[in-house]
């Protein structure tokens, strides 16, 4: 398969237009989505938000992003628990609140 070809038009305005340089538009600062993410308070904002919307789909969905950000395989060591009991309380299998609530308490710790 050969290589495709850009247009005559899109070549033009690619000539033409000039390159941004973010670091000097005032305003603007560098996103930290991992810090977003291990932040204890917002997800247990948005765990009490899923709740109250009657989500359980959304809390599940809540702590496995939590988990993920600080390394699941870790988090399974530290908190001593058997690899199946992790996957499984993560993979929406309904976990009971005493295995969500050792693998919360044990991540923040």
């Amino acid at each position: 398969m050969g290589k495709k070809e850009i247009s005559k038009k899109r070549q033009r305005f690619l000539a033409k237009s000039t390159k941004l340089n973010l670091a000097k538009v005032p305003g603007l600062t560098r996103a930290n989505p991992l810090k977003e993410l291990t932040d204890p308070k917002k997800t247990g904002l948005a765990i009490l938000e899923c709740l109250q919307n009657n989500d359980p789909e959304g809390v599940m969905e809540m702590i496995s992003i939590y988990l993920n950000a600080l390394d699941k395989a870790k988090l399974r060591k530290k908190n001593k628990l058997p690899k199946s009991t992790m996957y499984s309380a993560l993979k929406h299998r309904n976990p009971t609140i005493k295995t969500l609530a050792k693998i919360m308490h044990d991540s923040t710790c």
